[in-house]
């Protein structure tokens, strides 16, 4: 039964949204796609059951009939399973896969948050687990500091081999996009590495909704109500964005202006930008005239208690969660992937769809 596993080289590296976008089109080239995350590293309650993240997400998005606890069995936020010897998680983990497999035409196994994972939180890593099911493999990295990516891809590539089918290198800063595809991506294909394309850093592609935001900062919403649902793109205690009613803020001076997003391949860089919503920090409530401005320029206003640097820290510490709903951002990532093939190229690259 073909197995692919999708592994990352670090955190918020995109291999939630890579291993989406590679569910969707397998089952939209007519195949039964099963998902399986050994090990979860993002809990979450669904319904009063503890489980995680991308477990809730693929379940929902390829209507998965499997409980959680078989689609993720090992949550590293739980401690009784680690009495287990290694040997024996390898092989439960084995033999669920083989049942999990069984009506499906592939099965999608997604890795921790690293591949070089900690052991004292998780005892097997994802490269045991890869040997262990005879997997094929897809690697995400975020492409930050280009000796650490090298080093980790070269790494992954010298103990995985031909089971190495593709390499993804995810959020490239834009300063760096075009080496990398001129450069750095030939030069690791001669070296044998399965490069599958490069993707740029991308406002879209890391919006979180108005409602996340006062979620996370467990803010009040004094205006614009409806507003919540709206996408933010990026934030700012610049006054530079501000026009019309909403040049009052200029004199408020505890304040994060949060943007609607704009892709790289439109945005000038040229002020004002759109805006969807203002923070207030600190916790005072603003005057009337205040609330006013936002209710005429139909911009959302919402108190939080914390101060500017603090609720800035704590959104940049809390980035936003994937989810069914955000299909703008599946499909704008997937618009990507197919500019080169690139989607399509890697899984045929795959013995099924060979």
């Amino acid at each position: 039964m073909p197995f692919l596993f999708i592994g990352s080289t670090g955190n918020h590296a995109g291999q939630s949204l890579l291993t989406w976008a590679i569910a969707r089109r397998l089952v939209e080239k007519g195949l039964n796609v099963g998902f399986m995350k050994p090990f979860g590293t993002q809990p979450v309650c669904i319904h009063g059951v503890w489980t995680d993240q991308d477990a809730s997400l693929l379940k929902e998005a390829l209507n998965l009939q499997e409980p959680f606890e078989r689609i993720c069995p090992y949550l590293v936020s739980e401690d009784g399973w680690r009495e287990k010897d290694k040997e024996v998680i390898v092989e439960e983990l084995r033999i669920l896969a083989q049942e999990l497999s069984s009506e499906k035409d592939i099965l999608l196994i997604m890795g921790t948050q690293h591949i070089f994972f900690d052991e004292s939180l998780c005892p097997v890593p994802d490269t045991s687990l890869i040997n262990a099911l005879q997997s094929d493999t897809i690697l995400v990295n975020r492409y930050q500091q280009p000796s650490t990516s090298l080093y980790s891809i070269l790494s992954i590539f010298s103990l995985l081999k031909e089971r190495l089918k593709g390499v993804l290198l995810n959020r490239v800063p834009p300063e760096m996009f075009e080496g990398i595809t001129n450069q750095t991506i030939p030069s690791l294909s001669q070296k044998g590495i399965p490069i599958m394309t490069a993707v740029p850093e991308d406002p879209v592609l890391s919006f979180q909704t108005l409602g996340d935001i006062m979620e996370t900062l467990d803010g009040k919403i004094l205006c614009e109500e409806e507003s919540l649902g709206k996408p933010i793109g990026g934030m700012t205690v610049s006054s530079a964005d501000l026009e019309g009613e909403l040049l009052i803020f200029r004199r408020v001076y505890n304040k994060i202006v949060l943007l609607e997003p704009s892709s790289l391949d439109t945005e000038t860089g040229a002020a004002p930008r759109a805006i969807t919503g203002i923070l207030l920090t600190g916790g005072r409530t603003p005057p009337p005239q205040v609330v006013k401005a936002c209710e005429k320029a139909h911009v959302a206003l919402i108190l939080v208690e914390e101060d500017t640097f603090s609720a800035q820290e704590r959104l940049e510490q809390h980035p936003p969660r994937l989810s069914p709903k955000d299909e703008i951002k599946i499909r704008y990532f997937t618009e990507f992937l197919d500019r080169d093939s690139a989607l399509n190229t890697l899984l045929q690259s795959l013995p099924l769809l060979s």
